[in-house]
């Protein structure tokens, strides 16, 4: 192989990883054809990408992209695989397919520029996605608001049962005062009326033969 192509791999190479910062490698030796392509297909529909690259040019392009921390992963024939939310997604992926291609070997990766070795991968492939995680604190966020909203609705609906048993005894203690009140102004005051007196009744009447006769004339002087 030319310089000049060598030199153009490290550049195709830097290119690829500029700014990744998650990359599984696997050893894809023993895989067969189909079984590659398919494995490449199937990478491919969640999001991740695979790459064979040429061990020693592939050290000299990963160390210029940052992923120096791959050198000594890159020993035989080796993929990168790449992409996806997080390492965790790759571990996951890969761990999937290498159910149905056993040939197929994950021998470590990085992320963030921390080495990872094959059981590191496979502890990561155990644990939930991002979005798994996502939901998992957004749950353990909203439990306690839950809570904090029960108890806030609890004391609210005590203080609105005493402010409407305060209100039905202010209304009757009103009503009451009501009643005892004076009436309009400019009304006597007066205690229950007594009782009228019966009429006088007449003298009765003095039988026929009792009139008294009328007095005699005066004698004249």
């Amino acid at each position: 192989m030319s310089r000049l192509l060598k030199e153009k791999m490290v550049e195709r190479y830097q290119a690829r990883f500029r700014g990744v910062t998650d990359v599984a490698v696997v050893s894809t030796q023993g895989v067969g054809v189909q079984r590659m392509t398919a494995l490449r297909g199937a990478l491919r529909a969640k999001g991740l990408r695979a790459m064979v690259v040429h061990n020693r040019i592939g050290r000299r392009a990963l160390a210029g992209a940052g992923l120096e921390g791959l050198k000594d992963l890159l020993r035989g024939p080796s993929t990168l695989i790449w992409g996806g939310e997080s390492i965790v997604d790759i571990a996951k992926a890969l761990a999937a397919e290498q159910k149905t291609a056993a040939a197929m070997k994950i021998r470590g990766g990085i992320a963030a520029g921390q080495v990872l070795s094959d059981k590191d991968m496979e502890t990561l492939s155990k644990m939930p996605g991002r979005e798994e995680l996502i939901g998992r604190v957004a749950a353990l966020a909203m439990s306690p608001a839950s809570r904090v909203a029960a108890q806030v609705r609890a004391p609210g609906g005590r203080i609105v049962s005493q402010v409407r048993e305060y209100e039905k005894k202010t209304a009757a203690a009103e009503a009451a005062q009501a009643a005892a009140a004076p009436g309009p102004a400019g009304a006597a005051e007066a205690g229950p009326a007594a009782p009228e007196a019966p009429p006088e009744a007449a003298a009765p009447a003095a039988p026929p033969g009792d009139v008294p006769a009328a007095a005699p004339p005066a004698a004249e002087a």
